[in-house]
C-alpha cells in the first residue's frame, strides 16, 4: 500500500488504530474470531502489522478477543454437522492458528461434555450407510480423527 493510502473504511479523521479497532469490533460482533483469523482479515484490509498487533492486544486485554472462546464456539458449531474425533479437531484448530495448549484444553472440555465414543459410533453409522466397508471404512474413520481402536469398536457396534 502506498504511504498516502488509507485502509478500506478509514475516514480521514480516524487514526489507523481507531479504524482497525472499529473493523475488528464489527467482525467480532458477527461471530467469534481467532486472533490469527482476525489478523489475516485486518491485514487484507490494508492495516499495518504493528497496528493490527496493537489493536488485537488491546482487544484481548479487554476480553473482546479470545482464542479459547473461539475454540469452544467453533467446536460447538462443528459438532452440529460433523462427526469428528479428537485428532481431527486438534488439527483443525491448529490450522486456524489456535495454540496447542488452548486447543487441547478446549477439546478436552468438549469431550467432557460430549461422548467421543458416541460421536465415533455416529461416524461409523454414517460411513456404513454410504457403503463404506473394510479398509476404506477404517481409513475414513481415522481421517475423521478417531483412533483405530475406537473406530474398530464403533464399526463393530454399528453393524
Amino acid at each position: 500500500m502506498e504511504e498516502n493510502e488509507t485502509p478500506e473504511n478509514q475516514t480521514a479523521s480516524q487514526s489507523p488504530a481507531a479504524a482497525a479497532t472499529q473493523k475488528a469490533l464489527a467482525l467480532l460482533s458477527r461471530c467469534e474470531q481467532s486472533r490469527a483469523g482476525l489478523t489475516k482479515k485486518l491485514l487484507a484490509k490494508g492495516y499495518g502489522k504493528d497496528t493490527v498487533a496493537g489493536v488485537l492486544d488491546a482487544l484481548e486485554e479487554k476480553g473482546f478477543l479470545s482464542d479459547a472462546r473461539f475454540a469452544r464456539a467453533w467446536l460447538n458449531s462443528r459438532r452440529i454437522t460433523k462427526t469428528e474425533g479428537r485428532t481431527r479437531l486438534l488439527a483443525e484448530l491448529a490450522a486456524r492458528g489456535i495454540a496447542k495448549d488452548v486447543s487441547k484444553k478446549a477439546v478436552d472440555d468438549f469431550f467432557e461434555e460430549f461422548d467421543e465414543e458416541e460421536i465415533c459410533l455416529r461416524a461409523a453409522q454414517k460411513y456404513l450407510s454410504r457403503g463404506y466397508s473394510g479398509e476404506k471404512l477404517m481409513a475414513a474413520m481415522q481421517r475423521s480423527g478417531f483412533s483405530y481402536k475406537m473406530a474398530a469398536r464403533a464399526v463393530e457396534q454399528a453393524r
